[in-house]
């Protein structure tokens, strides 16, 4: 009786669960027509209730489209490329009006992805923009998918909004470069973030950093397996993070411009002010922002390198840039970890830098006043490297370090080591979540699912009380079909559910662990 009675409580339970995540909504794709300014169009196509007709959009490769005002959507919106991938990514340009004004093209109140565009920063008057996307509010994801990012005077994404998250893959970003201490790939400052993920992206020509924190932190901090080239200053702010990893990257000609040694008195002094003026990683020890947390580290596998020609034309008033700078940052990063590769690789094809000009307008000025010395006048770049390299070997499991986007082979051997197992390539008539086998099980299981078309994939799993007990995926994936081996040992037995938001797609289903 009492067993039958737990039996209904559970079943409730799990009909409670199903009907809280279930997707009550489902929303078409549409195809916006090139030469189409796509604010206006997105804004308005609702119905006319004022209900959204779309949050999908796609445009079309080889196409140009264009933007008038900000993009404000308080929907999940997806913008993503479509059609023959032998063009060119759809290039979006921000258009200025009659009068010359113009805005930043996103403001984003509920969770924006792009996938698979060409950003220009050079509006249509032909001056260079100073923001592409800035969060609207608290908990709003932004993904970036297989972008390129051109030209940006200032910063790419303003993070200024607390719990937010940036999940950068396999982007193309360089030229963001303004001059007066601008020049950042993310500006996140004196908030606190959710997560920041970069993976397999290229940066070159940055005028600052690519990554600016302070007085914030975020919970989970992943630099992994990006080529980073030609950074003004620092590498990575990175403030303070519970977990925090930074591993298989190449970091080649950063802190070029040195330090002058007024600033030494504060390092001297352990004084964290502006430590974008000396160092190329920023590190804090953990504070009252997250309580009872133990700060996680994985700091392994980089190559730090900078052009010996670069330091020796410093006068003797200048000095280079150290890479951790507190004797508390090397103890919290780990010994092992500070025996870094320092090489340069000789990439096959590079963008020029007249370095010394930069570093000679901040000497003077604290920070160039313009862009003297950023060259891009020789694409297309080739950011491979010599397989004799040591950095073609040196990365986690022998994988090349830097961006492997640059490796197509070494890429698709690498997706296999990531804890999902691709199981076709050829894109699935829909999005798809099958029940998980064997079910009952002890104490593994795999659960299968598809994706139609490119999106962000979290896969969780959650007990009886809704409470989540485990992220198995938290990335962005291409169409297909794949599974995921589950273990469970850690785990009471019990029933759980697991369940999948890919784009518009929700979808959850129970499986009972037996022990």
């Amino acid at each position: 009786m009492r067993t039958d009675f737990t039996n209904k409580i559970i079943t409730c339970v799990i009909i409670f669960i199903s009907i809280l995540f279930s997707n009550s909504a489902t929303f078409a794709q549409q195809a916006i027509p090139s030469l189409t300014e796509i604010v206006s169009y997105i804004t308005g196509d609702t119905l006319q209730s004022g209900a959204r007709k779309n949050t999908s959009y796609t445009l079309a490769r080889g196409g140009v489209y264009f933007t008038l005002g900000t993009i404000q959507n308080n929907f999940p919106l997806t913008i993503s490329a479509t059609g023959d991938t032998s063009l060119a990514r759809p290039e979006l340009i921000v258009m200025t009006d009659s009068k010359g004004n113009y805005s930043q093209p996103f403001k984003p109140y509920k969770n924006l992805t792009i996938q698979g565009l060409f950003m220009m920063g050079v509006n249509t008057s032909g001056s260079q923009v100073p923001d592409l996307i800035e969060t609207g509010t608290t908990n709003v994801d932004i993904t970036l998918n297989n972008c390129i990012v051109d030209s940006v005077s200032t910063r790419v994404i303003i993070m200024d909004q607390n719990y937010c998250s940036v999940f950068a893959y396999d982007c193309y970003v360089h030229n963001v470069a303004g001059g007066s201490h601008n020049g950042r790939f993310i500006d996140a400052r004196e908030t606190v973030a959710d997560t920041i993920v970069i993976q397999n992206c290229t940066f070159y020509n940055i005028m600052h950093t690519l990554v600016n924190r302070f007085s914030g932190g975020q919970t989970l901090f992943k630099f992994d397996h990006n080529t980073v080239y030609n950074i003004m200053r620092n590498d990575l702010r990175m403030d303070e993070s519970p977990n925090l990893i930074v591993t298989n990257n190449l970091f080649l000609n950063t802190g070029f411009c040195g330090f002058i040694p007024a600033w030494e008195a504060a390092f001297d002094t352990n004084d964290l002010g502006d430590r974008d003026e000396w160092s190329r990683i920023e590190i804090w020890q953990l504070d009252s922002t997250f309580p009872g947390a133990t700060q996680q580290i994985n700091f392994k596998y980089n190559n730090f390198w900078i052009n010996p020609a670069i330091q020796a034309s410093f006068p003797d008033t200048i000095w280079p840039y150290k890479t951790l700078d507190f004797t508390f940052e090397k103890q919290m990063v780990g010994a092992d970890t500070l025996t870094w590769v320092n090489e340069d690789v000789d990439f096959g094809n590079v963008p020029t830098c007249n370095y010394l000009g930069i570093a000679e307008q901040a000497w003077v000025n604290g920070s160039p006043q313009t862009n003297p010395g950023f060259t891009d006048a020789t694409r297309p770049y080739n950011f491979t490297y010599s397989t004799s390299s040591a950095s073609y070997t040196a990365g986690a499991d022998g994988f090349p370090l830097g961006d492997l986007n640059w490796w197509p082979a070494k890429k698709a051997a690498w997706e296999q080591t990531t804890g999902v197992k691709v199981v076709n390539n050829n894109t699935p008539v829909k999005f798809t979540l099958g029940q998980n086998y064997p079910n009952p099980f002890n104490p593994s299981t795999n659960i299968n699912f598809s994706l139609e078309k490119p999106s962000k994939v979290i896969l969780a799993i959650y007990n009886v009380l809704g409470q989540k007990v485990a992220t198995l995926v938290n990335n962005f994936m291409q169409a297909g079909s794949y599974t995921f081996q589950f273990n469970a040992s850690k785990l009471a037995s019990g029933v759980y559910i697991y369940r999948i938001e890919a784009g518009d797609f929700v979808s959850a289903k129970k499986m009972i662990l037996m022990k």
